[in-house]
């Protein structure tokens, strides 16, 4: 064979192999668009640089078992640093949520053989947890079994995020209902009682389901922390006494899932306000939980 039809040859078997105007390149199919959250309307957007917490009682969670993924879904379409949880009913549960959970980790502990747990979530990527986390009165029982229960301790930790702040944040789940007005007003002053001696100086968040108004203006459980205003905030108040339309337990309707501050944290609130849910997936209430959960912002000093 003569060399020019040699190299014809290898010419048209490269122009074939890398398509010609023959056999033109197929155009690869887009990458599909991510679905849009159907959240999207009732997530606030969070700044990088703020200390963004939640509290959130996710109703004996989960009570489906797709409530899992959707939990997991909100707090990925969130984006918030720390998250303080109540009602955790058992640790597969909870570990398969934080397995959903990319750049994740939490704990949660069972206490004298209660049925539900306290728990916390957090971001690693701006959070990090310092020392152990702990039930306060652990040991106690008596008056402690009556304001707590005898299953139901507040839960202890401490964090520290990227912008600084280092806070004492304690996670509780007061008694219930009619009748346990006594109870929680025990809780109030064993809580304060606390904090005054053992973190005074500290960055305190007082957090979780607290069962009861702050508004009540006859019968206040908490009006110890009302009535030391220089050194505590319920940052819910003006949620509380705003329209109950957005209040963070509207089965009833009230405003119950509280969030009280101390001194220290004064200037780095920014906002405090209930995440309504429902208003985006009708079936929230009846599928994740019963419970709207509250957000707070803080910047660092």
């Amino acid at each position: 064979m003569k060399k020019n039809n040699i190299l014809w040859l290898a010419f048209v078997l490269i122009l074939s192999s890398c398509g010609g105007e023959d056999s033109p390149n197929p155009t690869p199919n887009p990458a599909p668009e991510p679905e849009k959250s159907i959240y999207l309307e009732c997530l606030p957007v969070v700044a990088v640089n703020t200390l963004d917490v939640l509290t959130w009682n996710i109703e004996r969670f989960p009570i489906v078992s797709s409530a899992i993924e959707s939990v997991a879904e909100i707090i990925n379409d969130l984006d918030v640093d720390l998250i303080a949880v109540q009602e955790i009913t058992n640790d597969d549960d909870f570990n398969e949520l934080i397995g959903l959970l990319p750049g994740w980790a939490g704990f949660t502990k069972q206490f004298n053989g209660g049925n539900t747990r306290l728990g916390y979530l957090y971001k690693e990527s701006e959070v990090t947890l310092v020392g152990t986390p702990m039930y306060l009165y652990e040991e106690q029982s008596g008056e402690y079994n009556e304001a707590f229960t005898a299953f139901r301790r507040p839960y202890h930790a401490k964090f520290k995020h990227i912008n600084g702040l280092e806070i004492d944040f304690i996670n509780v789940h007061l008694k219930c209902c009619d009748g346990s007005e006594n109870r929680r007003r025990k809780a109030s002053v064993l809580l304060k009682e606390y904090i005054d001696l053992n973190l005074s100086s500290d960055e305190v968040v007082l957090l979780g389901d607290f069962n009861d108004e702050i508004v009540d203006e006859n019968d206040n459980v908490f009006q110890n922390f009302i009535d030391d205003n220089e050194n505590y905030l319920f940052s819910t108040m003006a949620i509380a006494e705003g329209d109950d339309d957005f209040w963070s337990f509207p089965n009833w309707p009230s405003q119950i899932d509280q969030i009280l501050i101390s001194d220290e944290l004064f200037d780095n609130e920014t906002h405090t306000n209930v995440l309504e849910l429902d208003f985006c997936n009708n079936d929230f209430l009846n599928i994740i939980s019963d419970h709207r959960p509250v957000l707070i912002s803080f910047e660092g000093n």
